[in-house]
């Protein structure tokens, strides 16, 4: 039985929790649960058949919103670090990768314009994936996840390249160079565009809506922003992805810039676990009972295809071997842009069905090993390291501690608060949800930062990882639980003290592990 939009979210969301609970307790990543959901709920089991149409839009919106947050958290200073090394180290892995898979599909009897498809399907690795095997912290500190995270946006506009090249050779376009070269010209005009104006326009549009504080309406802000700039991109012929990041890309400077990657997380892990359920739904168990010589052997040249050439092109650059086997670990894996080059070889009568489905079969597998290719990699640079004699690469190494306070309100209490801080020579930063007061007191030289003082991500921003004292100054109980525990999570070490304004709050909170509550009556009188 087949569903609509409602009965098709419902059954793969449904799918997804209880599968995805099950690998957990299994101790494997949820990410592998979800796959297995898509595939329980796909065309090739029984039972209530999800919509693949549908599901596939909403796995593009899933997309949209994580490269939209990476986007934030990524600045333009980190990508231009390791620029010269991914634009043109990128190509090149593409080229060798692509190579190899359009040979081993020649002798396998393919005609050359499929071997080339297949090739350009095992050469581009998954930003998606990429982002949820390493984390975010590491795609941030961690240098070699600075260069996956840089490979990974210059692939994406490679597959723009690639799509529209073997999509002319495939219909006999007469002039496909000049096709080639003004998809590149329009993807890059679209980044230039995002980047330059956006980063004005789009600051002004949330500031504006900060403005009437009303969070509701911040969030369709953040959405509209994330989501439009991802589908003009299409529009354009330029990946959902790629012009998410880019929009995230243009914030990222922003002082809302922790705001807004709070109020995106919660809607981008929801659609994000829909696209592992749409990966999963292309799976057929059939095709792997009949073609798995050949899915091994396109795994193959999926990992061992990427990792061995990014590997040598990095360690050739003059980084550690340790650095380069990480970010070769990443990368080794395919996933959307794989199905996006897949679909167009199949629309344009290229790709046979039966090489479309184990294309589609070593990409998901792909996926499902990733998390352990990136394990067994970090294993081989640690052993890099140890016989180097080096100290192995940790986030502590870019971004040492601060030792720091971490002040949640900036109201009368808190300004009092930084006050003395100030005059201890102690360093801090505080978090309001008053974006006019916050940009007043940016102005005038106060480490401040906007956003809900109970979200993980602004608290991250404000370093609570790296603290040394917690001070609650906001009267918000329910806040200040989440920020306890978020900071207990982050920080077991650090000392907190918090306001309240009833007993019972203060029980709570000293339940929660809080050294001391102050309770503002209590001392007046």
């Amino acid at each position: 039985m087949t569903g609509g939009l409602g009965l098709t979210l419902f059954a793969a969301l449904g799918a997804a929790l209880i599968l995805g609970a099950v690998a957990h307790r299994l101790r494997l990543p949820p990410m592998f649960g979800y796959i297995v959901a898509g595939l329980v709920v796909g065309p090739f089991t029984p039972g209530v058949v999800a919509d693949r149409e549908r599901v596939l839009e909403l796995a593009d919106i899933g997309v949209a919103l994580l490269m939209f947050s990476i986007g934030l958290r990524f600045s333009l200073r980190e990508l231009a670090s390791v620029g010269r090394l991914v634009l043109i180290g990128a190509p090149i892995q593409v080229a060798i990768t692509m190579a190899l898979g359009t040979v081993a599909a020649l002798l396998l009897g393919r005609e050359l314009v499929e071997s080339l498809f297949v090739g350009a399907i095992v050469s581009i690795c998954s930003s998606v994936v990429l982002v949820k095997v390493a984390g975010e912290s590491v795609l941030e500190t961690l240098l070699s996840g600075r260069i996956a995270l840089g490979w990974s946006i210059v692939q994406d506009l490679i597959t723009v390249v690639l799509v529209v090249v073997l999509s002319a050779l495939a219909v006999e376009s007469p002039s496909p160079l000049l096709d080639a070269l003004r998809s590149t010209a329009i993807a890059l005009g679209f980044v230039a565009v995002v980047v330059l104006l956006g980063s004005r326009v789009y600051t002004a549009l949330l500031e504006r809506v900060a403005r009437l504080g009303s969070r509701e309406l911040f969030i369709v802000a953040v959405a509209l922003i994330a989501i439009g700039t991802a589908y003009s991109a299409s529009a354009l012929g330029v990946s959902v992805a790629l012009g998410a990041f880019i929009a995230g890309l243009a914030l990222a400077e922003s002082d809302l810039a922790a705001s807004v990657l709070g109020e995106v997380v919660p809607l981008r892990e929801l659609f994000a676990t829909v696209f592992f359920v749409s990966i999963g739904i292309l799976l057929q168990p059939s095709a792997v009972l009949t073609g798995w010589p050949i899915i091994l052997l396109l795994l193959a040249l999926i990992i061992a295809g990427k990792w061995l050439p990014i590997f040598g092109i990095v360690t050739a650059a003059g980084h550690r071997p340790a650095v380069a086997a990480r970010a070769a670990g990443l990368i080794a894996q395919s996933g959307e842009f794989s199905f996006v080059l897949a679909t167009a070889g199949l629309s344009v009568g290229a790709i046979d069905p039966e090489t479309f489905s184990l294309a589609m079969e070593a990409t998901v597998f792909s996926i499902l090993l990733a998390g352990p290719v990136f394990y067994g990699s970090g294993r081989l640079a640690d052993a890099l390291e140890r016989r180097a004699s080096r100290v192995p690469e940790r986030l502590e190494d870019l971004h040492p501690p601060r030792r720091h306070a971490v002040v949640l309100g900036y109201g009368r209490v808190g300004r009092q608060i930084g006050r003395m801080l100030e005059s201890r020579s102690f360093p801090w930063m505080a978090v309001d949800v008053d974006f006019p007061l916050v940009r007043r007191s940016r102005g005038a030289g106060a480490p401040v930062i906007y956003g809900d003082a109970g979200t993980p991500s602004i608290l991250d921003a404000a370093g609570i990882a790296d603290a040394r004292l917690l001070i609650i100054a906001h009267p918000d109980a329910m806040a200040a639980r989440q920020a306890v525990a978020h900071a207990r999570r982050s920080n077991p070490r650090i000392e907190i003290v918090a306001r309240s304004h009833s007993e019972a709050d203060e029980a709570e909170l000293r339940r929660l592990g809080v050294a001391r509550v102050v309770i503002a009556e209590r001392q007046v009188g």
